[in-house]
């Protein structure tokens, strides 16, 4: 299963991965090896898939030695790595002791009800990244996303798994059946994609800059230079070119802004007179705010979004935790999460944000769709990590323009920055560890989606499905 995410991106075998732990729990129907299975493939999969936290070390940049570095780090990886086993664990817990053996039908549709509601359950946890959906991003059945988001992208591959194990089992026509069922989802996602709507508005010219200072040192003197320095020129160099806008990368200036104070960008934004979204810091009488400002014209602050899903254990601490995990923030003081209903405005009417883990909440940016976000501003810092991390990233970010049906702009520090259209094609993708600038048109869209309308319908549906197809003595404890 972790070889169908990216960056290796095989999506195909998504559609067998989950099937080993489901004949697990077909033949064991007993609480203790179910268990055990779905703890081992659990571990398999959000282990490999998540072994990117080990670029966390070295801390020695925030004062942690090597030692204690390198065990917080992989302390971190355990921990996010538990909580995603917990998932499978459950799963195959329930379905060893409450589901398997009480028809084949009610099972097959218990299981993807079972993984889909686990799955959006622990989307609303402040530790949620992989999702098996995952495994169809960037070049799977994204479009299906359309109908209901993840989850119809989750049931198709756990329905064509579960088809699988049945055939094995007991009779070859489910042979058939997958087959038939997934090549339908084939067709259905190509059809989506063809009604795509064309772009009818006119066109937003949007330079992107990726700055390439490391974590590690931006936020020491020299790096804040370099900082002032290196998104200054990209920001002069795009506006000589006509853009209409320029978007930097989340927290592009470590620095907290203030909004009466002239300086060197502010002042460059103001010559050129092309608007710039800017990723930085504002403080509060609380702590302080991650933001996305939109500078004007005129180099005054015209909005701003406050991030509201902080990254646990990264730019937040728990207090029942603070005596435990040292603080990794980059910042010396608390961290803010904002209001989930804000509205960012922009010349060209409201925008869609998605601050670096946003990207993974699909609810986060269907709600900024409703409230008419016409495009996507996805930002993110994406160092120390590997190529690894920034794949996964972009997947996220094809399924959030997907699912909203818009043009979605990524500017990051270190990559991948990207531009993506409502098909989920990615128009333009930055070679990652380097300063790039770029320019590319994207479109202002009002269309709405049945995931934007209705939301995730599909697993209320899927829950009275299954409930309709057991009797009152289907989920009695055997023995």
């Amino acid at each position: 299963m972790q070889w169908a995410l990216p960056p290796v991106g095989w999506g195909w075998l998504a559609f067998g991965a989950v099937a080993p732990l489901w004949w697990v729990c077909q033949m064991q129907r007993a609480g203790l090896p179910a268990v055990l299975a779905g703890l081992w493939w659990g571990l398999g999969f959000y282990g490999s898939s998540l072994v990117w936290v080990w670029d966390l070390h070295p801390l020695t940049w925030i004062g942690i030695d090597p030692l204690p570095s390198w065990l917080i780090s992989r302390g971190i990886w355990l921990f996010l790595t538990l909580w995603g086993a917990t998932l499978s664990i459950v799963w195959a817990a329930l379905m060893a002791r409450y589901v398997c053996g009480h028809g084949l039908w009610p099972e097959l549709l218990a299981g993807v009800t079972l993984w889909c509601g686990l799955e959006a359950l622990w989307s609303y946890s402040p530790l949620w990244w992989i999702s098996v959906s995952l495994s169809q991003s960037p070049h799977g059945l994204v479009q299906l996303s359309r109908l209901a988001g993840p989850t119809t992208l989750t049931a198709v591959v756990l329905a064509v798994n579960g088809l699988i194990v049945l055939a094995l089992r007991y009779h070859r026509r489910y042979w058939r059946y997958g087959v038939v069922f997934l090549g339908s989802a084939l067709l259905l996602n190509v059809a989506l994609a063809a009604a795509v709507p064309a772009d009818h508005s006119e066109g937003l010219r949007v330079g992107i800059i990726q700055g390439n200072i490391p974590t590690r040192e931006k936020l020491t003197p020299e790096g804040i230079r370099r900082a002032w320095q290196d998104y200054t020129r990209g920001y002069q160099d795009l506006a000589a070119t006509g853009v209409e806008a320029v978007l930097t990368p989340e927290g592009a200036l470590p620095i907290l802004w203030q909004p009466e104070q002239v300086n060197r960008l502010s002042t460059a934004v103001q010559q050129a007179g092309v608007p710039l979204w800017l990723g930085t810091f504002m403080a509060t009488t609380d702590g302080h705010y991650q933001v996305l400002l939109t500078l004007d014209q005129h180099g005054q602050v015209y909005s701003r979004y406050n991030k509201v899903n902080l990254v646990l254990l990264g730019e937040y601490i728990p207090d029942w935790l603070s005596g435990v995990v040292q603080r990794l923030s980059t910042l010396r003081s608390r961290l803010i999460p904002g209001n989930p209903d804000q509205v960012f405005r922009t010349p060209w009417g409201n925008a869609v944000v998605l601050i670096c883990f946003e990207s993974a909440f699909s609810h986060r940016s269907r709600a900024q769709v409703q409230t008419g976000g016409e495009f996507i501003l996805s930002v993110a810092n994406n160092d120390p990590y590997r190529q690894q991390l920034m794949a996964q990233h972009h997947a996220h970010d094809v399924l959030r323009a997907v699912e909203g049906d818009r043009w979605l702009v990524r500017a990051t520090n270190t990559g991948l920055s990207a531009v993506i259209d409502p098909t989920g094609t990615t128009r333009w993708l930055s070679d990652p560890d380097r300063f790039v600038i770029h320019a590319e048109t994207i479109y202002r869209r009002q269309s709405v989606t049945l995931y934007t309308r209705f939301g995730d319908w599909l697993l209320p549906l899927l829950a009275v499905a299954t409930g309709t197809s057991y009797s009152s003595r289907a989920f009695r404890p055997r023995g």
